[in-house]
């Protein structure tokens, strides 16, 4: 599971270092492992402010998703809550953790509701769309990690040839198809790159 391995050796004595190449799980890792000070009041505050948005103006994500993997109300949520945390970390309210944490929260609170049966490929044509995102607070053991760990969003078979590490983890996908493809939707809302999608499954 994402992080889960490298969350048991978590510690000030151990050095970890954790890559992927999808920036969906990057920014997972890189909220939960980083070890940039993140302030977490600041974050609460956040969270509780987008949990509280009513009203809002169509968007990027409405504009492609709505009422296919999330309801026209969540799409507009999930598209301006993106949109805030990229404004606010361009202009220093947020530092790199602090904006991992945030779009972290929000990834983990899309897939809880999403309709879907475990991944994007395709959304349920008859099913519900009554649930509401609600974004909660990561369960982080403290402000900062290790300050040796680091994380890398790159391709593993070349990132060998630049670490030395005592214990290997490798947990690669189990045919030949990337992750990227089942995942797509939640890669598009990492990146934020606002591209075009296409197809019944909204695909970049």
């Amino acid at each position: 599971g994402t992080g889960i391995v490298g969350n048991f050796f978590n510690n000030e004595k151990t050095k970890i270092y954790v890559n992927d190449l999808l920036k969906s799980n990057y920014l997972s890792y890189l909220a939960w492992f980083g070890n940039e000070s993140i302030d977490k009041k600041k974050i609460k505050l956040y969270i509780e402010k987008y949990n509280n948005l009513t009203e809002l103006e169509e968007n990027y994500f409405s504009i492609n998703f709505a009422d296919t993997y999330f309801s026209k109300e969540n799409c507009k949520k999930i598209g301006f809550i993106r949109e805030d945390i990229e404004n606010n970390y361009m202009n220093n309210l947020l530092n790199s953790r602090e904006r991992a944490v945030l779009i972290t929260s929000l990834l983990y609170s899309m897939d809880k509701i999403a309709n879907t049966v475990g991944h994007y490929d395709a959304y349920r044509k008859n099913g519900t769309l009554e649930k509401k995102l609600e974004m909660c607070m990561l369960d982080l053991k403290s402000n900062t990690n290790n300050k040796n760990n680091k994380i890398f969003n790159e391709d593993s078979n070349e990132l060998v040839k630049n670490i030395k590490t005592d214990i290997v983890y490798i947990d690669p996908p189990y045919n030949s198809r990337q992750y990227s493809d089942a995942y797509h939707l939640l890669e598009n809302v990492a990146t934020w790159e606002k591209q075009e999608v296409f197809g019944v499954a909204k695909k970049m």
